[in-house]
């Protein structure tokens, strides 16, 4: 499935560069949750205060919750890959991980920051971890109270949560998401690779970053997740960061994207 790549409804940061399936803008969009397996590959070549990361964003106005996985040697102190969340509030605040004011931490064993130890091969072995953004209801079904919570693995075991007090307009619903790749560099230098690096983004999922069974889950769902198809994809530098929407495949890849790139922008 060949897809139109869209101009930005992203209030880009000099730096950035993105390539991402959105859903379309809608307000009255009332999403309550996302998720979507997320290959592991390990990119390469990422240094100083520069990042690369693989990744899933609920949105609403100017709040986001994003988590996926990511090398940042800035903030990690090394160039592992690691699961990693950061949070936007207002427009105003951002944090990382456990530095988020409220942020509960509930699994000891996949905390957020944890080195993910056994990583794809190019060509070779795959490996994937699913992640899940949820709204979740909290002291019975007819309470109004909840929290949004982060999952991971198929059997989606709880990581943490964040009380939706943090938030402004996130504080009820998303109503925008995204799924795929972000890169930074500091504008005089060149910009890192996005996923393998190798090249733009082709459809072999053995040589490509790619993120595979996407999906939202609606108001009153009940973790009924289902096939975004109010969507498009955007890359901010096609020619050195690309995306390819290959759609809703079959039941092990579901709605597929590769995105990858080699980088090397400057000043932008």
């Amino acid at each position: 499935m060949l897809s139109k790549i869209y101009s930005s409804n992203i209030d880009e940061e000099p730096g950035r560069h993105y390539a991402i399936l959105r859903t379309k803008i809608d307000p009255n969009r009332k999403l309550a949750g996302i998720e979507s397996f997320i290959s592991l590959f390990h990119t390469k070549g990422v240094t100083g205060s520069q990042y690369s990361a693989f990744q899933m964003t609920l949105s609403n106005g100017f709040d986001t919750i994003k988590t996926g996985f990511t090398v940042n040697p800035l903030l990690f102190k090394d160039n592992q890959t690691r699961l990693f969340a950061h949070l936007t509030i207002d427009g105003r605040t951002q944090c990382f991980n456990q530095q988020c004011p409220g942020y509960v931490q509930i699994n000891s064993q996949m905390p957020l920051g944890w080195p993910i130890d056994v990583t794809s091969v190019i060509g070779g072995p795959q490996f994937a971890l699913k992640l899940r953004i949820n709204k979740e209801i909290l002291d019975g079904p007819y309470s109004t109270k909840f929290v949004w919570s982060l999952y991971y693995e198929e059997e989606n075991y709880l990581v943490g949560f964040w009380p939706p007090t943090l938030f402004g307009k996130l504080s009820e619903f998303g109503n925008q998401a995204d799924w795929g790749g972000e890169v930074y560099s500091p504008l005089d230098q060149p910009s890192p690779p996005m996923g393998t690096g190798l090249t733009l983004p082709g459809t072999d999922t053995d040589h490509f970053a790619h993120s595979r069974r996407i999906a939202t889950a609606y108001e009153n769902a009940k973790f009924n997740f289902v096939n975004p198809i109010d969507s498009e994809v955007y890359a901010s530098n096609p020619d050195a960061y690309n995306i390819k929407d290959l759609g809703n495949i079959n039941e092990y890849f579901g709605r597929l994207i590769c995105y990858d790139g080699p980088g090397g922008i400057k000043g932008a």
